[in-house]
């Protein structure tokens, strides 16, 4: 019989395994810029993707064969295996790959574990900063070890610090300027990090009041939304929500306002 393990001892994991990923991440990225050679691009020409990146899914990719083989894997750099477990690890092994290449302090390691319900566990790793935020279902979340409180402090749209992120495809940020053009003039400021991860992790542990974007990938928020909701935000993502193909995480009161802004007005 299997020995099916705790959502806590899964978290430990994608811990573990976050940290040594940052750990290799952190050596590539000295000598490394925008213009270095090994640097390619995805979607688009802004897109960039790097050797870094995929060292980084190997190393843990590699770890996971070895600690659960039998688990599926879905990272963006194109991990995929089928699980034969009933969980599946999804991984983002560098989410801000502009601010890595750049020199900036914004980018992390992103994993997480689903079951047929969602995200059981995650973690997400800061490097240059060596903060770690994680969750596992149920248990809350933490923040290098140490409880984040629930419920999140509630405010007003316009007392409200909202995170946001953008595509980079043209006719997609000109939708989302569109939304921002309503959006930012209702609350106190508007802040764009560059990593979806950082950004959900922000929410959990109130260094902003909310963040939303309209389309994203499921690797680039399946651990930092599980963190936002365990800490008590309000999490809104997927098919037959508000954001059918993106997220929004706040206090239940101001999502409910920032779905408002969000959502176009219908004549008629």
């Amino acid at each position: 019989m299997l020995n099916t393990p705790s959502a806590v001892e899964l978290r430990d994991l994608a811990v573990r395994l976050a940290k040594s990923a940052g750990a290799e991440l952190l050596s590539r990225q000295t000598g490394l810029s925008i213009d270095s050679a090994g640097v390619e691009t995805k979607s688009s020409a802004s897109d960039p993707v790097s050797a870094a990146d995929r060292a980084s899914e190997k190393l843990i990719t590699d770890g996971l064969v070895v600690a659960r083989p039998g688990d599926g894997l879905l990272g963006e750099e194109g991990a995929a295996k089928p699980s034969s477990t009933g969980l599946t690890w999804v991984i983002d092994p560098l989410d801000g790959t502009v601010n890595y290449l750049y020199g900036r302090l914004d980018w992390c390691v992103s994993i997480a574990v689903e079951d047929e319900s969602g995200a059981l566990a995650g973690a997400v790793h800061q490097p240059r900063t060596g903060i770690t935020w994680s969750a596992a279902r149920g248990e809350g979340a933490q923040r290098d070890g140490v409880p984040l409180g629930s419920p999140l402090r509630e405010v007003e749209p316009a007392a409200a610090l909202v995170s946001t992120g953008f595509s980079y495809l043209p006719e997609r940020r000109a939708e989302q300027a569109d939304h921002l053009s309503r959006v930012l003039p209702a609350v106190r400021d508007i802040r764009r990090g560059g990593s979806a991860a950082l950004d959900l992790c922000s929410v959990a542990d109130g260094t902003a009041d909310a963040y939303y974007e309209h389309v994203i990938q499921p690797w680039d928020i399946s651990a930092g939304a599980l963190i936002a909701r365990e800490a008590g935000a309000h999490v809104i993502a997927g098919p037959g929500t508000a954001l059918p193909h993106g997220v929004l995480a706040a206090p239940p009161d101001l999502a409910a306002a920032l779905v408002e802004l969000l959502t176009p007005r219908r004549l008629g």
